[in-house]
Formats: structure tokens, sequence, C-alpha cells
């Protein structure tokens, strides 16, 4: 990768970078010269609260209530999270149910201050054997209307009890191809069946994966997003907040052994940069952790930068895309062609999805362009 092109990164995205920075690690913070600039990226990113107390440990003064307000909802949301797990995993366990929590609350407790890192939803882990069971515990804690909107897929089901999203997962990934994902769910059911991690939310013992596992699975559920639409940066401080607790855990033979069994070594490496070059997880702190591509994983940061939270904000944070159909047409060619090359290089094992998703693009491209001129 090295050479190809340089990357784009902004003062406000530099400014905010310093930010997350001090969130993370509790170091001085200072004042942004593009604050609003840096506000809209910790949006983007997902990372707004921490953000708004890393501003107001650096001396900002807003007399607007609604910053603050989302940081009291945030926390409020945690609460009430920390509590649903609780009692989830109560009902499951007493429906003969062991589950293990994963990702989400989980990871928000290796955070300096837990209650600042913005809510998802509970993932909870039941496995094939258990699934139907616990289906039937879940919907036991809805209510009709919740059940008929429940959704169910091969990954998991999904349940709202009030405005929490549960789900129950048969399986905690899946890749892309037949022979990676036996791979994956080799190591996956030995991560989430032994040398388990349980944690205390509200007084009962929650399982989460075993360490080694844990920091291969929120990498591995971090760049399957990445490949296929996009991240926030909230995914990488996850992963790096696990790692920086949990440093003394880690088995880096058996992370290299994952690694190299499903190519994703390279992704690793790249996202390694990221951590320890830009984000400031101290080096010793990152397994298989590779000086001297910080250039190339500036590239990444961008294109990070550009897609937002699972891509939603893809086209929002691309403040130079032409006004003009067909020029805006072309530069959205440019862009994506540009994140293939890059996917490409990063995941030689995925060339076939890839390829598959470009014909996609280009394919429902041309079409909505043939609609488009007609319909003028």
């Amino acid at each position: 990768m090295a050479g190809e092109r340089h990357a784009r990164i902004t003062s406000a995205q530099e400014e905010y970078l310093s930010l997350l920075r001090s969130a993370l690690w509790d170091t001085p913070a200072t004042l942004p010269q593009d604050l609003d600039g840096v506000r809209k990226i910790a949006k983007v990113q997902r990372t707004r609260p921490m953000i708004i107390s890393a501003l107001i440990s650096a001396g900002w003064q807003c007399g607007n209530p609604q910053p603050m307000e989302l940081v009291h909802k945030t926390a409020a949301t945690h609460i009430q999270l920390n509590r649903c797990i609780a009692k989830v995993v109560s009902a499951l366990r007493d429906g003969g149910v062991e589950s293990v929590l994963l990702k989400g609350q989980g990871v928000a407790r290796n955070y300096l201050q837990p209650l600042l890192r913005e809510c998802g939803d509970i993932d909870l882990y039941v496995g094939p054997d258990q699934f139907e069971r616990a289906c039937e515990i879940i919907n036991g804690m809805a209510t009709g209307e919740e059940i008929a909107k429940a959704k169910d897929s091969t990954l998991h089901y999904e349940i709202f009890l009030g405005k929490l999203l549960i789900e129950l997962h048969r399986v905690s990934d899946k890749m892309n191809s037949s022979k990676s994902d036996g791979i994956y769910q080799a190591f996956a059911n030995d991560g989430l069946s032994n040398n388990l991690a349980p944690v205390d939310f509200e007084g009962v013992l929650v399982n989460t994966p075993s360490d080694s596992f844990n920091a291969f699975y929120i990498f591995c559920h971090m760049q399957r997003h990445f490949l296929i639409e996009g991240i926030g940066l909230r995914q990488m401080c996850d992963w790096i907040r696990f790692l920086h607790t949990h440093s003394g855990n880690i088995d880096e033979a058996y992370l290299e052994r994952v690694l190299d069994s499903l190519q994703l070594s390279t992704v690793w490496t790249m996202f390694a940069s990221i951590a320890v070059d830009f984000l400031g997880l101290p080096a010793e702190e990152m397994p298989l952790y590779q000086p001297g591509f910080k250039e190339d994983a500036s590239i990444v940061l961008e294109t990070i930068f550009l897609e937002g939270n699972f891509g939603h904000y893809r086209y929002i944070s691309q403040t130079d895309r032409p006004e003009n159909y067909f020029a805006s047409k072309t530069y959205s060619i440019k862009t994506r062609l540009e994140r293939y090359r890059l996917m490409r290089r990063m995941y030689p094992g995925e060339k076939r999805f890839l390829r598959k998703k470009i014909l996609n693009f280009y394919s429902v491209g041309v079409v909505q362009v043939i609609k488009d001129i007609f319909h003028k």
C-alpha cells in the first residue's frame, strides 16, 4: 500500500483526534479552532459524549443545553441497558440457557468513564442448540406488539423490550465464504465456551468471551463492518480500551494463528497502526503491532472519517462532492473505485466478495442514471 497516495487528514480531524485521545487516556485537552467541524465529526463517529467531556475539560463553555442533555441521556441509557442485561440473563439462566454478552456494555466498562460511551443494543450469544429455547424465554418477557415486530435471521433474533434492542445470537458472526466461516466458527465455539470472563451487572454474573478471543472478536466485528459498509471510531475505541485493560491476558500466538487462518493480518496491521499512531494506545499493549505503517494507516483512517458509522454518513461527509449531476456521479464512481482498491489490498481473501460488491454498485448506478435521465 505504501507509496500509492497520501491521506488527506484535515485540521478539524486532527483536532478531533486530539480530543478523542484526551477522552481515552485522560490527558490535557485543548479547545479546537474549528469547534463546529469537530462536533460534526464526533456525531459521524459516534463519540459525541466523549468529545463533549473533553471540550468541557479544556474550558469550553456552551450556552446551549443540548450537549449536556445528550451526555445525561447517554448515562441514563447505560443504566437502563445494564439493568436489562441483568434481567434478561437471569431469565435465560432460570430457563436453562447460559448466554455470553458480546461487545456493547461488556466493553463499555473498560473506558475511563463508561457512561460516556455512546450506547448500542444488547447482543447475547446463546448458540444454535439453545437458540429456540432462548427465543421462547425472551418472547415471554415481551408484549404481543414487540413479538410481532421481532425479526429472525441466520445470525440472530432481534426484539425490542421497550426501547432497548436485544439480539439473541445463533452464531456470534459470519464470514463471507464457507471456508472462512468454518475456520471462524471453530475459534468462536472455543472462545465462547472456555475461559469465559464473568462480569457483574446489578449483582448478576454475566459471561463475556475469553480475553484472547474477545481481543480478536471485537476487531473481527469491526473489520467486517468496515469491509461491508464502514465504521465509526467508537468501534476502534472499544477495541483499544479492551486491549489496554486486558493487555496482560492476551495470547499473541493465538491471535497470530487466527489472523493468518482468516487472511486478516494486513487488516490487523492497519488498524493496529491507527490505534497506536493516531489514538494513543501504547505500542507494547498492541499485540502484533508493526511500526512503519502510519502512512498506509492514515489512508484507512481517512476512509473511516469519510464514511462514518456503518457508512451512513458517506455522502454527508464528502464536502468536495460536485453539485452537477454527472460530475457528482463521476465523483461517486471515483471514490468507490478508491475504496475497492483499498479493500483489495487489505483483504486478500475477499476478492470474490469485493468483485460482487463493485459490480452491484455499477449495475445499480447505471440503472439509476437511466431512470433519472428519462424522468427528467
